[in-house]
């Protein structure tokens, strides 16, 4: 999962501070980490957790924070004068720190009262933010997860939604990813085959404040049978030309093809041994070509990963899948699942 962040050094000392043992895959390390935290606080609580909000806020205690959610630029007010006038100098600039372009910020209490929880974790709900807090919470309590003694000085985390992002923060996104739709919570009502209905239906049953997009990565990742999801888009090939090169080259740029630029083999998928490699062309036979060259909302067919291979020979391979493919607001999203097990091994 994520090669690139697996061979960052960022991610490997982190693994390390943490007292993970060595491996080459220092981000599942870190996942399996995480959840194994999560099940001994279900476990520590004696508790049955019914839905993803309510597990929520079960992590949020256990981590000691709370939670203050501002949907308007005087809540935002409020907020920072409150805690100014308990002595919590770490407000002074959260109106400048919450700017549009941070979704979340968490701050450590420097003067709490003995019933104070330690941390403060303030979400931007103004705007178009709101659909987006649910996950913005889980990536505010994943920072706490992974809080070492080395990085306690730290007091402040921040979740970026367009700016280019840390190796840790695209590592949050990832964790709370699979924590945002905890596997445990999901599967009993995953039933029957997956499919882009099946999986708003069940947003809409177990967390229906979250996003549509957050829902799709996590119930799809939590579905108990192989599934791989894809996103296609115009993109050129990696390498292909060199950033700026589009706006101050005055030589010929090839055009963008559809590229699967995002693919997301689910956990079942994983243990089942599918191996996908991202941003190859899509096939002129596929139906995803179809679905976005000649403009279709919906369509799906049977057929072979062989079929996608790259200029240099490689190619994907686990046997027929049906593909249900949508279109998106500037490529297609697809459902690709395996017709047969045995075909994954």
């Amino acid at each position: 999962m994520a090669p690139k962040l697996s061979h960052n050094l960022t991610i490997r000392t982190l693994a390390v501070d943490l007292g993970l043992k060595a491996s080459a895959d220092p981000v599942t390390e870190i996942i399996r980490f995480c959840h194994r935290q999560v099940k001994l606080f279900l476990a520590d609580m004696g508790v049955k957790c019914a839905t993803p909000p309510e597990l929520l806020q079960l992590v949020a205690n256990k981590v000691s924070t709370e939670f203050r959610e501002v949907h308007n630029d005087h809540e935002l007010d409020d907020v920072r004068h409150e805690f100014l006038e308990k002595k919590e100098a770490g407000f002074i600039a959260l109106h400048q720190e919450l700017d549009g372009r941070v979704l979340g910020i968490t701050l450590k209490r420097l003067n709490p009262k003995p019933w104070d929880l330690a941390y403060v974790s303030v979400i931007d709900c103004r705007g178009d933010n709101l659909r987006r807090a649910y996950f913005t919470k889980w990536h505010e309590l994943v920072h706490l997860l992974i809080l070492t003694d080395q990085r306690r000085l730290v007091f402040r985390r921040t979740h970026t939604a367009e700016q280019c992002k840390s190796p840790e923060e695209a590592l949050v996104d990832v964790i709370a990813g699979t924590l945002a739709f905890y596997p445990g919570l999901v599967r009993p009502h995953a039933k029957g085959p997956i499919s882009f209905e099946a999986i708003e239906e069940l947003r809409l049953k177990l967390s229906p404040t979250a996003s549509q997009q957050s829902a799709l990565l996590g119930i799809t990742d939590a579905w108990p049978t192989p599934c791989i999801l894809l996103e296609a888009r115009l993109a050129h090939k990696a390498g292909e030309i060199e950033p700026g090169q589009e706006r101050f080259s005055f030589q010929e740029i090839p055009s963008p093809v559809l590229r699967a630029v995002h693919v997301r083999p689910n956990e079942s998928a994983r243990k089942a041994g599918v191996h996908v490699i991202p941003h190859f062309r899509v096939p002129a036979g596929s139906v995803i070509y179809r679905v976005f060259h000649e403009g279709l909302l919906y369509s799906e067919a049977v057929e072979e990963l062989s079929s996608w291979r790259s200029s240099g020979g490689a190619h994907w391979s686990a046997g027929p899948v049906t593909v249900k493919a949508r279109k998106s607001i500037d490529g297609v999203q697809a459902l690709l699942i395996p017709l047969s097990h045995k075909s994954l091994q």
